[in-house]
């Protein structure tokens, strides 16, 4: 088997809006039975084959890091989950359609992400329209 490319993927929003059942899905192809509260990080992995049976297929590696979305915003919160924030290559944000507030997170999340106040640069979806955002 040929060399793996590594991707590695922030699945983040807040606690409880269907992160750790949305990682299950896509990594084992079934649906989560009885979700628990994610304390910490936790990682799944799932290869994909990008481009499959043409000349430029390639093989990825993909880790999809679920985030718990402890609600606490203090800077020693933000610093411990800060560590799982190095070398991403995407970010998934996740929220809750009956929780306005999961929603209006998302920026935060992001933010903290990136590790600057500035909306982040890239397509946003939401509600299925691609909106694109500049800094």
């Amino acid at each position: 088997m040929a060399s793996l490319d590594r991707v590695k993927v922030l699945v983040l929003g807040d606690s409880g809006v269907g992160k750790s059942s949305l990682v299950h899905l896509l990594c084992q192809n079934q649906v989560l039975g009885n979700p628990s509260w994610t304390v910490g990080c936790s990682v799944d992995v799932r290869i994909h084959d990008y481009k499959e049976g043409t000349p430029e297929e390639k093989a990825y590696y993909i880790e999809l890091w679920d985030v718990g979305g402890s609600v606490g915003s203090a800077s020693s919160v933000k610093s411990t989950r800060a560590v799982f924030y190095n070398s991403i290559n995407g970010i998934i944000l996740v929220h809750d359609l009956t929780n306005k507030k999961s929603s209006q997170n998302l920026h935060r999340w992001s933010s903290e992400a990136l590790n600057r106040d500035l909306v982040p640069t890239g397509v946003l979806v939401t509600n299925g329209i691609a909106q694109i955002h500049g800094t």
